[in-house]
This record gives C-alpha cells, sequence and structure tokens, in this order.
C-alpha cells in the first residue's frame, strides 16, 4: 500500500513526537473530556487551583468560584476585543488577580501556574482540537495546555507542497480563527505556523508580517529547513520557555499614531532577547562575576531586552529585593524606555529629575527601579555599596567611556554592570568589551546577536549604498586675483590674509556652497519621487553641521513648493536639531520641547503624512525608530561606530499596508564619498585590540608634584572663592611677562599629565585646584580679538568670494565617467588580452562612451531575431550593472574598466557566434550566469580553500534555480529563502557564510535569477 504524505503525518505528527519528548503529555483532541464549546479543560484546572491554592485545598468547592470569573473572560473578547481580554487573562495566569472567597474576610491571591518548577504543572499537547458550536466550528492542528488552559496553538501545512508556505498556515490563525473564534485565544501567549520548512511565531493579534522566527545564536547561522524546524520545537516549545514568555517576556504596548485612537499591541520576545536575559538572570547570581555585555546589532529590539531583564531581575528572590538602575545618556532614551517599562505594569517606578533626588532615591535604600542618566553621578561619591544593585547601561559605548563612567561605578563599587550596545568600540582608546565583558564569555560578551544573523533571520533588512559624489570647478587664478584685490582694499597685513585664507579652507567652506546645496537638493527630491515615494517609505537627510540644517531645510522647502506649483502633492521636510538660546534668530523656528519634537516623529512615521524628510546632523543618530524610514541622503563625513548607527535607521523591517510592498533593504545614498569607510564601520569590532598603555602611577605622582609647585606661587589666596578679588590676588603674584611666561609653561606640563591619565579617579582629589589654577591660566594668556572681529566684519565677503568662484557644480550619479587614456590602465587591459594593441581609438574614449557602445551593439540584438535569448538578456543586465557603479581609487577604476572591456569582448563572442550558427550558436555559448559567478568565487573565495570552482557554481545554480519563483527577490520572504539556500551551500563546501563572497555572488543572483 502507497503511503500518502500529508501535514498531519509528514509535519504534525513528528512536531507532536518532539513535543512528547519535550515533557508534553499526549491527548487526542477527541479524547480531551470537554464540550467543544469550552475554552478550558476544567478538571485539569480544578486539580490545579486546589494543588496551588491553600485556601481553595481547606475546602475544594472554592475552585468553581475562580472558575465562574475565568469562564467570563472568554465571553468580553465582543465587547473588549481580543489583546485587552488577552491582557485581562494573563493577568489571572501570572498570578496578579485577587478573590474574596464566600464566607471569608479578605481577598487572596490566586495562582493557576507553578512557574518556578514547570514540571509541577499538568502539561498537555492535543491534536486536532475542536472549538465551537454546531454549524460554526473549527480544528486546531496542535494545542498546548498548562494546568488545563490553551497558552499555545500551532498550524502546521504539509511539506510535500513547496507552493504552501507557513504564511498560509499564519493566515489561517490571524485571519480567520483569531477572527472567527476570538474566545479560545484569550489565554493564549503565542500561535506558530510551520510547513516543515520554516517556523514562525507571533503574539495574539500581531499582524503575520512581524512574526519572528525562533533559533538560538549558538546554532550555525545557515541553519534551514526541518533541523532549524525541529530547534524551534524544541527551544521555544518546551514547558519552560512557553512559562517564561507567559511570566517575563511579553508585554503590552499602547502604540501612538498620528491619527484615530492609540491601539494596544502584545509584543513577545524575539530568541536572542531571551537567551540575553536568560544569561544575564544567570550572571546576576553568580557571586564570582559581576559583568556582561550583551551586543545586539541594531534595530533587533535591545532597549526591549532591557524591559524584560528588569521584569525577571525584581521578580528574583535570591537578589534579595534588589535596586535597578537603568543609565541611558540621553533623557529621550530614558522617556522611551520608562514608557515601555510602564507597559508591564512593574511597581516601583522612580524617574528622579535632578542629581539630587537621584543621591537621595540610592543613598535611602531605594529599591525597585530607578531611570537616569549617567550625567547625574558627577561628584555623587559613595551612593551605596549593597551588591544586589545591578545597572542596566544602554548604548553602553556611549556613557561609560569617561569619567562619568567612573563616577558611576565609584557610587555604586559592589553593583554589578550589564552594558547592551548595537555598536562596541575597541580601539587604543576605548573598549566596550574590556568595560564590560567578562574575558570568560565567547568574544568577551556574554550574548551576541550580529547583523548577519539578524538579516537572516528576517529581523532586520540589509543595507545597499549608492554613491553619489558631488563634483566641482574652482577658478583658483580668479580667486587668487578677486582676493588679493579684497585684501589691497581692506589693507589687511599678511597676518590677517593668513588668517582669511585658513578660515575658508576648512571643509564646512564647501559644504555650505549654495549651489552645492541646491544641486544635491535637487538629486535628493529626483532620486526620492522617482525611487522611494513610490513604495510609501520616507527619507532622513544627515547633513555637516546645524548651519546646513537650516539651509537644507530652506532649499528643500523651495524645491518642494515648485512641485506643488505643477500640480504634485504639497509635502514637507522638517529640522530636527538641538537650539540654544544664543543661536542664531534664523535657527530659533525650529526650536522645539520633547513634545513638539515627538509629535513630529509621529508624524514622520504615519504612512500617508505629508512629512517626507526630516533633516538632522547629529540627532535621531539613537533612540529613534521608524520602520518606514527607506533611506538616508547622507552629506556629512562621517566613521566607524557613529557611522554604522547613523545608517542602520534603515535595517527595521517594513511593509506598506496598502499595498503590500516589503521594504528588501535600507538604502544610502552618499554625497561624501565614504567608499570602504562603510565596510570598516559594519565590521565587528575585535575585543582584543590592545588599548594604549600609560604607566599612570608614577604620572600622577608627577602630576601632584607638579601641581604642588605651581601653586606654592599663590599660598595665601583663598582658591574656595572664585570671585574677582581671588583672581586678583593671583595675577598680582604673575606681575611681568617673564613670571607669566614661567607659571604657563609650568601649567602646561600640569595640563599635558591631566590628559594623559584623566579619568582615573585619584584626578578627583586635585580637580578645584586643577580648575582653579586653569582659570589663572587663561586670564594670563594674551587675548586677541582681532581675528573675532576681521572675520565678523569680512567673513561673510569671503565666504561669497570663494562661493562665487565654486562653478559646474554637479551631483555624478552612478554612471562610470573616468578617462581611458591613462598608460598603466592601457598596458594592463592590453595585457590581459581585453583591448587590441594596435587600437588607438578606444583608449581616447571615456568609460562612459565605451559603453554607450556596447549598448547600441545589444540593443542591435535583442531587436533581432533572437532578441529573448538569455545570452543577450544576460549582457544587457550586466551592463546595466557596470552603469550602477562608481569609481573611486585607481584600483578600483582598473576593475571597472576590466569588466567593461571583458563584457565587450563577450558581445562579440555573442555576435560571432549568432552570425555563424543562429540561435544554435548562442546555445553552444557557456551559461552566462554561471560564468559570471565563477569569476566572482574565483576572485573573492579564500586562497587557501581546496574546492573545485566549478563544482560549487554549479551547485548553487542548481539550488537557486530549484527555490526560486517569480518576484522572489522583490520579498522578504523569497529574499530569505534564497539566501539561506546560498549560504548552505557554501557551508558545504567549507566557504564562509558570510562576508565579502557571499555578499558579492548574492547580490549577482538577486539581480540575474
Amino acid at each position: 500500500m502507497t503511503t500518502v504524505f500529508n501535514e498531519a503525518n509528514s509535519v504534525q505528527a513528528p512536531i507532536v513526537q518532539l513535543l512528547k519528548t519535550a515533557g508534553w503529555t499526549y491527548r487526542s483532541g477527541t479524547s480531551l473530556g470537554r464540550p467543544h464549546e469550552s475554552v478550558l479543560l476544567e478538571a485539569d484546572l480544578t486539580a490545579a487551583l486546589v494543588r496551588l491554592n491553600p485556601k481553595i485545598a481547606e475546602e475544594p468547592a472554592r475552585a468553581q468560584e475562580v472558575l465562574s470569573r475565568l469562564r467570563m473572560l472568554p465571553l468580553a473578547v465582543a465587547d473588549d476585543g481580543l489583546v485587552h481580554t488577552n491582557e485581562a487573562f494573563v493577568s489571572w495566569l501570572r498570578g496578579h488577580e485577587n478573590h474574596q472567597y464566600t464566607g471569608t474576610a479578605f481577598h487572596e491571591p490566586v495562582q493557576l501556574i507553578d512557574f518556578a518548577n514547570p514540571a509541577a504543572n499538568t502539561l498537555v499537547v492535543s491534536d486536532e482540537v475542536t472549538f465551537g458550536v454546531p454549524g460554526h466550528s473549527c480544528r486546531f492542528d496542535i494545542v498546548l495546555w498548562v494546568n488545563g488552559i490553551p497558552l499555545v496553538v500551532g498550524e502546521t501545512k504539509t511539506a510535500v507542497d513547496t507552493k504552501v508556505s507557513w504564511v498560509k498556515a499564519a493566515r489561517d490563525i490571524h485571519d480567520v480563527y483569531e477572527k472567527q473564534w476570538p474566545q479560545f485565544f484569550v489565554p493564549g501567549v503565542f500561535s506558530f505556523a510551520t510547513e516543515g520548512r520554516e517556523f514562525h511565531y507571533g503574539a495574539v493579534g500581531q499582524s503575520i508580517e512581524s512574526w519572528q522566527m525562533w533559533g538560538s545564536t549558538e546554532d550555525d547561522v545557515a541553519l534551514s529547513g526541518w533541523p532549524r524546524v525541529k530547534r524551534s520545537v524544541e527551544l521555544l516549545l518546551s514547558p519552560r520557555t512557553v512559562l517564561d514568555v507567559l511570566a517575563d517576556f511579553s508585554v503590552y504596548e499602547l502604540t501612538r499614531r498620528h491619527s484615530g485612537a492609540p491601539k494596544l499591541k502584545k509584543i513577545v520576545c524575539r530568541y536572542p532577547q531571551y537567551e540575553a536575559v536568560i544569561a544575564l538572570h544567570r550572571r546576576a547570581l553568580d557571586a564570582g562575576r559581576k559583568q556582561g555585555l550583551i551586543y545586539h546589532t541594531q534595530g533587533s529590539g535591545k532597549t526591549l531586552a532591557m524591559v524584560f531583564a528588569a521584569a525577571r531581575l525584581l521578580k528574583e528572590p535570591r537578589l534579595k529585593n534588589p535596586t535597578l538602575v537603568l543609565i541611558a545618556d540621553r533623557k529621550q532614551l530614558v522617556r522611551q524606555t520608562y514608557d515601555q517599562f510602564r507597559t508591564v505594569d512593574m511597581p516601583r517606578l522612580e524617574t528622579p529629575e535632578t542629581a539630587a533626588q537621584l543621591r537621595s532615591a540610592l543613598s535611602r535604600d531605594k529599591r525597585g527601579l530607578v531611570f537616569t542618566t549617567v550625567h547625574k553621578f558627577r561628584d555623587a561619591g559613595l551612593l551605596n555599596d549593597r551588591e544586589n544593585i545591578i545597572v542596566l547601561v544602554d548604548e553602553a559605548h556611549r556613557t561609560q567611556e569617561g569619567q562619568l563612567g567612573s563616577h558611576l561605578r565609584a557610587a555604586l563599587p559592589k553593583a554589578r554592570f550589564f552594558g547592551f550596545t548595537g555598536t562596541p568600540i575597541a580601539d587604543t582608546d576605548r573598549n566596550t568589551f574590556s568595560l564590560f565583558g567578562d574575558p570568560g564569555d565567547p568574544g568577551h560578551a556574554l550574548n551576541t546577536y550580529d547583523s548577519d544573523r539578524s538579516i537572516a533571520d528576517g529581523t532586520t533588512v540589509p543595507i545597499h549604498v549608492q554613491p553619489r559624489l558631488v563634483k566641482f570647478h574652482i577658478d583658483k587664478d580668479g580667486l587668487e586675483r578677486a582676493f588679493g584685490e579684497m585684501v589691497d582694499e581692506e589693507g589687511l597685513d599678511e597676518a590677517e590674509r593668513d588668517f582669511l585664507s585658513d578660515k575658508v579652507s576648512s571643509v564646512s567652506t564647501f559644504f555650505s556652497n549654495p549651489e552645492r546645496i541646491r544641486r544635491v537638493c535637487t538629486d535628493i527630491v529626483d532620486h526620492f519621487y522617482s525611487t522611494v515615494d513610490p513604495l510609501g517609505m520616507k527619507a532622513q537627510i544627515v547633513v555637516n553641521d546645524r548651519s546646513l540644517c537650516v539651509a537644507y531645510d530652506r532649499e528643500l522647502q523651495s524645491q518642494l513648493a515648485n512641485r506643488a506649483a505643477d500640480g504634485q502633492p504639497q509635502d514637507e521636510c522638517s529640522v530636527v536639531m538641538s537650539v540654544n538660546s544664543k543661536d542664531p534668530s534664523a535657527w530659533q523656528g525650529h526650536k522645539l520641547s520633547e513634545q513638539q519634537e515627538e509629535d513630529l516623529l509621529d508624524r514622520f512615521r504615519a504612512l500617508h503624512d505629508p512629512l517626507k524628510f526630516l533633516i538632522v546632523t547629529s540627532k535621531l543618530g539613537t533612540g529613534f525608530n521608524a520602520d518606514n524610514e527607506g533611506v538616508i541622503y547622507l552629506d556629512k563625513p562621517m566613521k566607524l561606530h557613529t557611522l554604522y548607527q547613523t545608517i542602520t535607521r534603515t535595517n527595521r523591517r517594513w511593509k506598506n499596508p496598502d499595498t503590500g510592498q516589503e521594504k528588501r533593504y535600507g538604502l544610502i545614498v552618499d554625497y561624501v564619498g565614504l567608499g570602504d569607510g562603510f565596510a570598516r564601520a559594519m565590521s565587528p569590532a575585535n575585543p582584543e585590540t590592545k588599548q594604549r598603555e600609560i604607566e599612570v602611577d608614577g604620572l600622577i605622582d608627577q602630576f601632584v608634584e607638579e601641581l604642588e609647585e605651581a601653586l606654592e606661587r599663590f599660598e595665601g589666596i583663598d582658591r574656595t572663592q572664585a570671585g574677582f578679588d581671588s583672581l586678583q590676588a593671583a595675577l598680582q603674584r604673575i606681575p611681568t611677562d617673564k613670571s607669566r611666561d614661567r607659571f604657563a609653561a609650568r601649567f602646561q606640563i600640569v595640563q599635558g599629565i591631566w590628559e594623559a591619565c584623566y579619568p582615573d579617579m585619584r584626578l578627583d582629589t586635585y580637580r578645584d585646584d586643577y580648575r582653579w589654577l586653569g582659570k589663572v591660566y587663561q586670564a594670563v594668556m594674551p587675548t586677541d580679538t582681532s581675528n573675532e572681529m576681521l572675520w565678523h566684519r569680512l567673513g561673510a565677503k569671503t565666504l561669497q568670494l570663494v562661493h562665487g568662484h565654486i562653478t559646474d557644480v554637479r551631483v555624478r550619479d552612478s554612471a562610470v565617467t573616468a578617462v581611458i587614456a591613462d598608460a598603466e590602465t592601457i598596458k594592463k587591459l592590453i595585457d590581459e588580452g581585453l583591448l587590441d594593441p594596435d587600437d588607438k581609438v578606444t583608449p581616447t574614449k571615456t568609460a562612459q562612451q565605451v559603453m554607450d557602445t556596447i549598448a547600441s551593439r545589444i540593443r542591435r540584438r535583442l531587436q533581432g531575431p533572437n532578441g529573448d535569448h538569455v545570452v543577450y538578456k544576460s549582457l544587457a543586465e550586466r551592463l546595466d550593472q557596470l552603469r550602477e557603479r562608481t569609481m573611486g581609487r585607481s584600483e578600483d577604476s582598473i576593475g571597472i574598466l576590466r569588466d567593461i572591456f571583458q563584457l565587450a569582448r563577450e558581445v562579440t563572442v555573442a555576435e560571432n557566434a549568432e552570425e555563424t550558427a543562429g540561435t544554435h550558436g548562442l546555445d553552444l555559448l557557456p551559461d552566462p550566469n554561471v560564468g559570471a559567478l565563477t569569476q566572482i568565487f574565483e576572485e573573492y573565495a579564500p586562497k587557501d580553500t581546496p574546492i573545485i570552482v566549478g563544482h560549487v557554481v554549479a551547485d548553487i545554480d542548481s539550488i537557486v534555480k530549484e527555490v526560486r519563483y517569480d518576484g522572489w527577490s522583490a520579498t522578504q520572504q523569497g529574499d530569505r529563502l534564497v539566501r539561506v539556500e546560498v549560504r548552505k551551500a557554501l557551508v558545504k563546501y567549507a566557504l564562509p557564510a558570510s562576508g565579502e563572497l557571499f555578499d558579492r555572488a548574492y547580490a549577482y543572483i538577486a539581480a540575474h535569477y
């Protein structure tokens, strides 16, 4: 008899078997002993109530009083909605509700589940569970019950039909079951869906687009298919994890919306958050190890991980009623994090407004949760030396590198410190791994979730960079003549001339050129409305400084108004920057209160709001999330972690709710030419980086000696008084130029040692004396206001003169415009057989002209009888890719030129083959995709890898052709599927599953398959 594979025996049965192995007891859906319209297994629940509640154990009939209240909760779903009703039931499940039994005087807490010992509960897995009434019922594939309460619902589909995916199973739950039979999901923790190839889970009411994958950061990043599904079941659906997620790893958040009423949504943790908190919890109980670093890539939910950590630690009895101090480096981050914690409804929250309030709270032994910034610990001294104080630091590298971090640790000397960061720093001066990490942890991190794994999981999207460099011409001769004329007219001496010349030679002078601003804004508008706006996404523009924020806003407003005058919608831009009262009056209109800024950002997040552009220079680098931000127009030199933080603003997942179009990647349009800076910024920091070694003890001894000698001449002066009399008394001790020079020389020695030793806490003892001495030094140094006055008088005129001699400003798009006629380049192309040594015409052309020639030849062939042949289509696609590349360094230029001439040679081969034998001749040519992939592997595979390139290329070609489908590259699901299969093929041949080889190969596959 032939076995017919279906969802029951190919997916559902193996999962049930895994659950039985994990500790769940199997009962079929037909043997549960419950009416089909009942949400609960009341016999199991009654037994648990008696077992877990002493008051009910005294009189078991009391269980019916609690049961009657629990039966009513699912009935409220019609009026209150599923998520609100689920929140109410979860409060019961967590043991937060009380009940006054008949005949008793007090309310008693009711416990439904034993969280401390999962095995002490009645754990049941059932399949084919029917729910509903005759004529309106459904059947759930898998249900997990704890003490008779359905906590998890699973839907499976067949693994045989490749056209059926987990999405169909998830839609059955979200769009059918939750809508038509919501009562059953009122107690639910989460639901899952799988077809045996992928496993996804989501909270009650959570849209399918945001369902997540489960796994382990210890597994291979390329793990997929049934092995990944199996791991997900074993890890997520274990009794311990299900109860953990219920107790500590789910929150309810009231989302803000630009229009309409706020909406309550339920959020359950991702696996890296779960792993990190479990590891942090374990470390917090380890008497011998007192710190740890959580290194999770930007956009993966670090702040929420802190929420879950706090919820778990505050409840831990072994920590003996601890104090948790959450440190964020900006007030806005503190407020945002506080809002997250507030949704958990945890007691004992405190947010000190001042340093004095913070010190008071910690000094009086405040327990519970305290939110603050590190700045409030300045000069705090010892506040509390309890060991059960736990400090959680958000964006650890920003707040802890320096003396402020030292003050914090001195204030809480026995506390445990845990840093959360997506951008750890490791250089000669700073090392986040050393500051927070434990050397015994792998990579000095307690838990790591990097961008490769995040992208593979679909948690974040990749980032693409498109260079669009700005070119201009400077009329140097004309500028020098005009500058000389101004110097003569104003009667400036050589020093004044040099000052003005140096002042306008800075980078900011060229960034502020009005014509450059106009050209860049024009390019931004053209690019945005042709590429980004049709997808419903929005843009952030990052410029060099605050004055440019104002200038770009003015120019962009003008161009958007011109679009509206031409009949286009009137869209808006807005500046987000810090504005002080002393700043120019033209800036004051951009000053925003915290609430105004938050309202503005909400408008930016809103799909149909006309606010399309945010202009910033340093704000919104951290603590800002806008999933619909599709592009950053980068016109500011940046590097390393600051660049990384900025560009990863675009890596959040998003799906247009109107069109269903998914964001496949975040785009960075680079007007500065950062080149390899992006790769360096995205590269993980090396925790083993050696820090600069300074023999601090000896230097501090020298500092004290030098400081005391410098202060000797001021003996008798009251240095505690910072007023005029004290300063004048000091100046009388150094009356002559010679004495002032000697004093200045000694102070500079003191200052140099201070800066070398800072932030060593031993310097604090001498800080007041050092500051007093510094004020005296500033007073004796001659003040030259002439340059300041000169710039005030001639600065604007000089800038106008420079800008007037900058002409031919243009934004260079991705087209290649370099001239080929370079002797070394020509020689290399001839040596490689790509250029005929007798060809004297081609080397005089630009690369663009050569590509135009190739394009016209390909165009003629595409219009011919064999125009639809894969050879010509592939050649045309490769030409398009070449047009999108740009030349930077000379070696890049040679590489691009090599590719151009290689393409020209292949066009010639194809033309000859068609002329000789028509279609048959083209068919005999090698598969262009295989050839291109072979070239990529030969160039980027590790040199010492013992593989046959032809084999791995053939494998990848056949695998991709098997798993791809029409439009696969336009969906996140298809994108992830092909990524996984390519990674598996690389692992098979012991090739790196991430890095440049994978990136190059995958980029080609996405473009050509």
